[in-house]
């Protein structure tokens, strides 16, 4: 059960910084010493510990909720998606959402209740929720945002107190029933095997957007970047404690007196890295309607910080609690974070930080917009790396809400950084598909090398050069639609193939650790017989380009792929057209064309798909990153094979090794990080897969060719080239069981 489970102690030796504790029933009694040091938490860090906040049954009870919701279906769970105009209500899929400057999408999946339909139970304020929120809501969540919103109560009132405010001022603007943006919130974070060597952002750095926020968790993982620093500190958690800190309307209402600091959710350190993350926050937020401005007519202090304020118009927004609140969430989605981009100015600071700009930087000089000039005017801007995420260092007359206007990047088509030196690699023999064409048998015996040694080659003038940039095209397009729509055209769990697969629905190895790509399948049936449907349906920027894109593609593809295979069957001493008859082009089969997104890394070498064997016959692969490794027949080591421009990559899969008794290698593989400075670009990848028709049985075939006889009855165990499985079932099976479900 998330947050009860017994879990490895927070390690010594790892950077962490101090918070105060705070009593809250010493708050509750009114001390004064106690007063002092929450004021004086409030206004320095923005960041303290609360203890005895006589909130950990509710905690318990609301981890239990979370876990029940977590493991619906995801399609269940998509009908309660926040969608992408600013709710943030809802369910939040792993990767919808940004968490730095190259794009790099977030890890985690969260469920958020809002305080207002919690409190109306059974009448509904804002939106529905899923049958596990429904049933917990009167026993768990409801109590849970009561003690919640009276623990934030108690702390706005003391805060109010401090800033020389008449009593009751920032309780009127978070009053218990006028509609907000107050939220409970369960997060859950799959575990990064990786540890201390795999520290991946799961929430990018940011401030909080409304006035509090309590948050519970077992597990490190939460770091701040205290004032005038410029590393990243760990939070340690402390059993019984909650984790609180001030928020944006508190920083604005105060005028700066209050903090808001930034802060980021990474991999928890060393051991607690293997485990999952749970965390669970209250969000405390005024009311929609209200006003966010400093309280300079209501306080001589907030008054006097503004003045002496280097920038006192950051402390007028001119907007509500509400459009603010929904503003933040909306261009924090990655949907919303192509073309021109809107962002914050962190309120306060010296700089613009700039969390998950969605162009390369490294390709394109950002311009800043003034969003909020009566006429936009263009003003360039130095973009610069430190140790902190991306910063932008503008005048602080610019420090408001600003745009982000930059080329967008096109998969497949960009310049990138040429394949770093000194990386281990294997070399692939370049077979030249022309010369394979005429026949060359100096050339079909290179060929056969490759096929039964490693299994892996280049291939040259295969002459699908503008197909494969078309298909990038449409693969960027398809991407770019909103998750829901995409998961209108999911997989699913049972073995399908074609179709979406969205990230963290797949394994990468034996301890769960999920997937760091998106993918879209488009099977080669479907393809030949548009605008007819063999398998399924498509989204509408498949379907516009099936015609001019994606079938040439399928048709080159194959030609390609059945030519190697005649090639490979004759090597084999079967009779002429024995493995072409098992592939024919018209029955129905596993055949598909894949495009792959992968977000940026940060030079970790994090495993984006899994050490695999392909499914099918033939892949025909096209990438301009590195990331694809393999590991050669008796190694235990990995190593990168370094994409060469205007090369595919082809290798052997399961069946033709089955078919072959061993002697074609199919051999294993999988894909990580691009190394060093590729590292910071999204990796594409488009593949072909050449598969078997599905009625075919996948066994050696002994009875046509003596050299595979020969292979078989030499082999140690001859019963596995006898699957007693069909290509179809081999592949539903295959597909089925790296599912995460």
């Amino acid at each position: 059960m998330p947050g009860l489970n017994k879990l490895p102690p927070f390690p010594e030796g790892v950077p962490t910084h101090p918070l105060l504790i705070i009593d809250y029933k010493l708050l509750q009694e009114g001390d004064v010493e106690e007063i002092t040091k929450l004021w004086d938490a409030a206004t320095k860090l923005g960041f303290w510990y609360l203890k005895n906040h006589g909130t950990d049954k509710e905690v318990d009870a609301m981890f239990e909720m979370g876990a029940e919701t977590m493991q619906l279906p995801l399609d269940e769970k998509m009908k309660f998606d926040q969608g992408y105009e600013g709710a943030s209500f809802g369910y939040k899929a792993m990767g919808a959402t940004a968490v730095d400057e190259t794009g790099t999408l977030d890890t985690v999946e969260l469920i958020n209740v809002a305080k207002d339909d919690a409190l109306a139970w059974p009448n509904k304020v804002h939106r529905d929720y899923p049958s596990t929120v429904n049933a917990r809501m009167e026993s768990t969540i409801t109590p849970f945002v009561q003690k919640s919103v009276e623990i934030s109560g108690l702390l706005i009132d003391v805060l109010n107190d401090k800033l020389g405010l008449p009593q009751g001022t920032l309780a009127s603007k978070h009053k218990l029933y006028d509609p907000s943006g107050g939220e409970a919130r369960v997060i859950r974070n799959a575990p990064r095997p990786g540890g201390a060597d795999d520290v991946k952002m799961s929430i990018g750095a940011h401030t909080d957007f409304g006035s509090l926020s309590i948050l519970h968790n077992r597990l490190g993982g939460l770091q701040v970047m205290p004032p005038g620093a410029q590393s990243w500190y760990y939070v340690k958690p402390l059993p019984g404690h909650a984790i609180c800190n001030i928020g944006d309307t508190l920083a604005v209402f105060s005028g700066g007196i209050l903090r808001s600091n930034l802060h980021r959710v990474v991999t928890p350190p060393k051991e607690q890295a293997n485990y999952e993350r749970w965390s669970l926050v209250f969000f405390t937020r005024p009311a929609n309607h209200v006003d966010l401005t400093a309280l300079t007519d209501e306080s001589v202090t907030v008054a006097e910080a503004v003045k002496n304020s280097p920038d006192p118009n950051k402390f007028r927004t001119g907007q509500t609690a509400g459009e603010w609140h929904k503003r933040r969430v909306k261009y924090s989605r990655v949907k919303n974070r192509t073309g021109p981009e809107t962002y914050r100015a962190s309120r306060g600071t010296e700089h613009l930080f700039v969390a998950g700009l969605r162009c390369v930087p490294r390709c394109y000089s950002p311009i800043v917009q003034d969003a909020t000039a009566s006429e936009p005017h263009l003003k360039p801007i130095q973009v610069t790396r430190d140790k902190a995420p991306l910063v932008a260092h503008v005048p602080p007359a610019s420090r408001r809400v600003l745009c982000i206007v930059a080329q967008a990047s096109m998969p497949g088509l960009d310049k990138f950084p040429p394949f770093p030196e000194g990386i281990p690699t294997h070399p692939l023999l370049v077979i030249d598909y022309e010369l394979l064409k005429k026949g060359d048998t100096e050339e079909i015996s290179r060929l056969w090398g490759a096929a039964t040694t490693l299994g892996f080659w280049y291939l040259k003038n295969h002459a699908v050069n503008k197909e494969v940039d078309d298909m990038f095209r449409m693969g960027a397009e398809t991407m770019q639609l909103p998750l829901f729509e995409k998961m209108q055209f999911e997989q699913g769990d049972e073995g399908a193939s074609f179709g979406y697969k969205a990230i963290g629905t797949c394994a990468v190895d034996e301890k769960g650790a999920v997937d760091a790509n998106e993918s879209f399948n488009i099977s080669k049936d479907d393809a030949l017989a548009w605008p007819s449907k063999v398998h399924r349906e498509y989204p509408s920027t498949v379907n516009a380009h099936m015609e001019n894109t994606v079938k040439p593609f399928v048709q080159k593809a194959v030609e390609i792929n059945g030519l190697i295979i005649d090639i490979l069957n004759d090597k084999l001493g079967l009779p002429k057209g024995t493995l072409a008859a098992k592939h024919k082009l018209y029955e129905p089969s596993g055949g598909e064309a894949r495009f792959i997104k992968t977000p940026a890394g940060i030079d970790d070498a994090k495993i984006a798909l899994g050490a695999h064997t392909d499914f099918g016959s033939l892949s025909f692969l096209h990438n301009q990153l590195g990331g694809l490794q393999v590991m050669p027949p008796g190694s235990q080591s990995w190593y990168y094979v370094k994409p060469l421009p205007g090369h595919a990559i082809c290798n052997i899969g399961d069946a033709m090794a089955l078919f072959s008794g061993g002697i074609l290698r199919s051999s294993l593989h999988r894909v990580v990080t691009p190394p060093k400075e590729q590292a910071s670009y999204e990796r594409w990848s488009l593949v072909f897969f050449t598969r078997p028709a599905d009625h075919v049985e996948l066994t050696a075939l002994t009875d046509e060719s003596v050299m595979i006889a020969e292979a078989v009855k030499s082999s140690p165990d001859p019963n596995r080239f006898r699957t007693g499985q069909t290509s179809g079932e081999w592949l539903a099976r295959r597909f089925k069981y790296r599912k995460i479900k």
